[in-house]
């Protein structure tokens, strides 16, 4: 993710009208918030954040209330490494009450949210009252694809090693396999 720090410019477009440029200018967003699960605490967390910051924008993330003490520790960790006040904010809460309330929240420019289709369908809901942007990962139906001269003992380990990487519970555990 570092390297999109270097591609976050602006551009130049060319324009139908001959002899005319149009310039396109990027710019943060303002407060965005992380809206998070369970199974990977800690590494979601980074997810977030390092997109929010590199470009430019501040963020607020709300773990899952399964897990604040992985929130908590990222928090300190990131409080150690000195960044400006109010760049990295924390709230924990449960979904349904702080979850709604930053998406639905006009000073919140977009919500990322990771978790169910259901949460999702409810974050979509709140953020809708104020037209702001949302990226919501739901989960998945990872197929597996085995070809024809595929190594088999590879294709297997690799399929089971999916299934029970974290004890099953990501949204990229391979669901079907096609042979």
């Amino acid at each position: 993710m570092a390297e999109w720090a270097r591609r976050y410019e602006g551009e130049i477009v060319q324009s139908d009208r001959p002899g005319e440029n149009i310039l396109v200018f990027k710019r943060a967003l303002g407060v965005t918030t992380g809206i998070l699960p369970w199974n990977f605490p800690f590494f979601l967390i980074a997810r977030k954040l390092a997109p929010a910051l590199i470009t430019g924008n501040t963020i607020v993330i709300k773990p899952s209330e399964f897990t604040p003490n992985n929130a908590i520790a990222f928090a300190e960790i990131v409080h150690q490494v000195g960044l400006p006040k109010g760049v990295f904010n924390l709230v924990l809460g449960r979904g349904e009450t702080v979850g709604q309330e930053l998406a639905g929240n006009p000073k919140v420019a977009m919500v990322s949210m990771t978790g169910s289709v259901a949460a999702g369908e409810k974050i979509m809901a709140a953020a809708a009252k104020n037209i702001t942007k949302v990226c919501l990962e739901l989960g998945g139906k990872a197929p597996a694809i085995v070809m024809d001269d595929a190594d088999l003992e590879l294709a297997v380990k690799a399929v089971v090693d999916s299934r029970v990487i974290n004890t099953g519970q990501v949204c990229n555990c391979v669901e079907r396999v096609y042979v």
